[in-house]
């Protein structure tokens, strides 16, 4: 009889499960059924664009449609929104259609934004984490390149008991926004009227990078004369403050990556654990549940919240159910790795990966040309190839 996949979500972690399942098994072997609410992905490391480019004619060029790659891989796409599971039964529950039959699972919904879990915070105050968001901010920012602009990143929430100990999903988008501005202002010979400043309720810039790039991060920030602000703790949002414990900042603009929390969807399922976020082993397998598996943002882990990262985690799961359905040898467990291509503002980059987070000795940075040039054959490549690369990480 052949078996039933779902997959639940179509961003990097999702698409790299369909990737690697096919790679392993045949339509005629391996039914494979996508759930998504979205017709279309958002490429979303390319966001940090619209700082440099117009945001209206860059954010077709992020856009992946769906619909036609399934259909060539055959694969389901089903349109819909996922409100719950039942794993005694093996079955997705979706808002408008019956429940979704599976013989394994794999879910790769991402965490959940918590807007609201800062007194006044909202949409509005611009973000980096939609497309749509970004658009504005984008346009925003474009259209009165002038007075005092705040970068905020929020914190992550229940996640007390990870090990490491984290403070926030990942600042790199923001730093990387933020650099990009900044040139683009000098390029204008704008700088003079911009205040900028960076907040992060870390103790630490750049949190889960290693020494050498987290040195150079504040180097970078303090030549471009960009103000710091670690440790915060957000009271309150207004229209024109960020107030926190101990100090009140205020802005003409903001740009937010804001609080997070795990998938809302799984909240009332015992998918998740007394946080909200899903618990898996090394080899990404919920502990209760063996033929459900986690990928992406929303695993209870302190891993990187980064496209890299859950195109492995998927690999390595993916991988696992294969060995189990074959009587093979496990694959190598997931190793976390912090893998960051840091574009700053015109053709200069930053190449970086480091263990050192996870108790790890390696501790890469190369900076010049090559890593824009990197990030933009990457970027290009798997949105034409809609994340199956030919050599997948």
């Amino acid at each position: 009889m052949m078996k039933r996949a779902v997959v639940l979500g179509a961003r990097f972690g999702g698409l790299a499960v369909v990737a690697w399942l096919r790679r392993l098994y045949s339509p005629g072997h391996l039914e494979i059924t996508v759930i998504e609410q979205w017709q279309r992905m958002i490429y979303r490391p390319g966001l940090v664009d619209v700082f440099q480019s117009d945001p209206l004619s860059l954010m077709p060029r992020l856009t992946i449609p769906l619909a036609p790659y399934f259909k060539r891989r055959r694969v389901q796409l089903l349109t819909d929104t996922v409100v719950g599971i039942d794993p005694e039964k093996r079955h997705v529950i979706v808002a408008s259609h019956a429940p979704v039959p599976y013989d394994v699972l794999f879910v790769a919904t991402g965490m959940e934004p918590a807007w609201d879990a800062v007194s006044g915070l909202s949409r509005r105050h611009g973000g980096l984490c939609e497309g749509y968001l970004a658009r504005r901010s984008g346009r925003l920012l474009h259209a009165e390149p002038h007075g005092r602009m705040v970068w905020a990143v929020g914190p992550l929430l229940g996640v007390d008991h990870w090990d490491p100990p984290a403070t926030v999903g990942c600042e790199c988008p923001v730093l990387e926004s933020l650099f990009i501005w900044d040139r683009y202002l000098r390029q204008k010979h704008r700088r003079d009227q911009v205040e900028l400043t960076v907040i992060t309720p870390a103790a630490r810039i750049a949190e889960m990078v290693g020494p050498r790039a987290r040195e150079w991060v504040l180097t970078e920030l303090d030549r471009r004369s960009i103000r710091l602000i670690t440790g915060a703790r957000y009271q309150q949002v207004t229209d024109r403050t960020v107030i926190l414990s101990d100090q009140t900042v205020p802005y003409d603009h903001s740009v937010w990556i804001p609080p997070y929390r795990g998938p809302r969807w799984a909240q009332d399922t015992p998918l998740v654990d007394q946080s909200g976020w899903i618990p898996v082993s090394d080899h990404l397998q919920h502990p209760v549940f063996p033929d459900i598996y986690a990928v992406g943002d929303g695993v209870s882990r302190s891993w990187p919240k980064q496209g890299h990262s859950a195109m492995v985690e998927a690999r390595v799961a993916v991988t696992h159910w294969h060995a189990q359905q074959e009587k093979q040898k496990p694959p190598p467990p997931f190793r976390p790795l912090m893998l960051w291509v840091l574009e700053t503002g015109g053709p200069f980059g930053m190449f970086h990966a480091s263990t050192t987070f996870w108790g790890g000795s390696r501790d890469i940075l190369w900076r010049g040309h090559w890593p824009v040039w990197v990030k933009h054959a990457f970027g290009w490549a798997y949105i034409r190839r809609h994340g199956d690369l030919p050599i997948m990480p």
